[in-house]
């Protein structure tokens, strides 16, 4: 990749001509960000972010493999997924990257995905016949729309929290929920489902879509690098505003001057 081993690296030495040490693509960024905004807030900004790591696994783990696949599907006529259209983890295979970039491509690519999955998962349910009128139907719905409001209790406080502690560090934009569920509510989102499903679907929805902007801001500030094209990936509408792999040297010269990619950009 350009950016590791040619022309990006003598850019960041500072004299052009010369042999410049090699950078990693996670340290470069870093750096950047240090200079524009410090040391402290990049350092604890950016680690806080390995922490959501619980959350990504345990909504992979749970509402789209335990709640969707296994309970759902089985008994309703709903869309199959295939999980490796959405979680691309094809970042980590540009050349010269180091061992510690290739893990934060993957997470990044790990963590996008699930979010747009289950996006796409939730719509899929809001327009969906789940077994009305049919008692063993309703049984399963009954039992799917219970375990989704424990899991949604306990990840919507530790996603709100997570996040808003590193948007103050890093100066990033918040979601805004009020302006999503009244967005949801004005197309009547999941409006032929009945109380209490629809609420809960749109519950789930908010978090959905409140993450996938949160991750938006993230990703467009540390990983705006796009993926390989290929047939049947579904890659984040955001992703429009990265930089192809082999730019990365452009990609870091906006976040030096404007901290991220993405038309929202840091409130400091």
């Amino acid at each position: 990749m350009e950016s590791v081993s040619g022309r990006s690296n003598e850019q960041a030495s500072g004299f052009e001509g010369k042999p410049a040490k090699k950078k990693f693509i996670v340290g470069s960024i870093f750096m950047t960000h240090v200079r524009r905004i410090g040391f402290l807030r990049t350092f604890f900004g950016g680690f806080l972010q390995y922490l959501s790591v619980i959350e990504f696994v345990l909504l992979h783990l749970s509402v789209i493999i335990v709640l969707y696949r296994w309970m759902l599907t089985p008994f309703f006529k709903l869309r199959k997924f295939r999980i490796k259209d959405y979680m691309l983890l094809d970042r980590g295979k540009i050349e010269g990257m180091c061992a510690f970039d290739r893990v934060n491509c993957q997470f990044c690519g790990y963590a996008n995905g699930t979010a747009k999955l289950w996006n796409d998962e939730l719509d899929e349910m809001a327009s969906a016949d789940l077994g009305k009128g049919n008692p063993l139907l309703a049984a399963v719905t009954v039992l799917y729309s219970l375990c989704l409001l424990v899991f949604l209790f306990f990840q919507f406080i530790l996603s709100k929290v997570l996040f808003v502690i590193i948007a103050l560090f890093l100066g990033l934009h918040w979601a805004k929920t009020g302006e999503i569920r009244a967005e949801l509510a004005a197309k009547d989102y999941a409006g032929s489902h009945r109380f209490p499903l629809r609420g809960i679907l749109r519950f789930a929805k908010l978090y959905a879509s409140s993450l996938a902007l949160n991750l938006e801001q993230i990703e467009s500030q540390w990983c705006p690098l796009k993926h390989i094209e290929r047939e049947g990936a579904m890659i984040p509408e955001h992703h429009k505003n990265f930089y192809d792999q082999d730019k990365f040297s452009e990609a870091l010269e906006v976040l030096a001057k404007e901290g991220s990619v993405s038309p929202r950009k840091p409130k400091y």
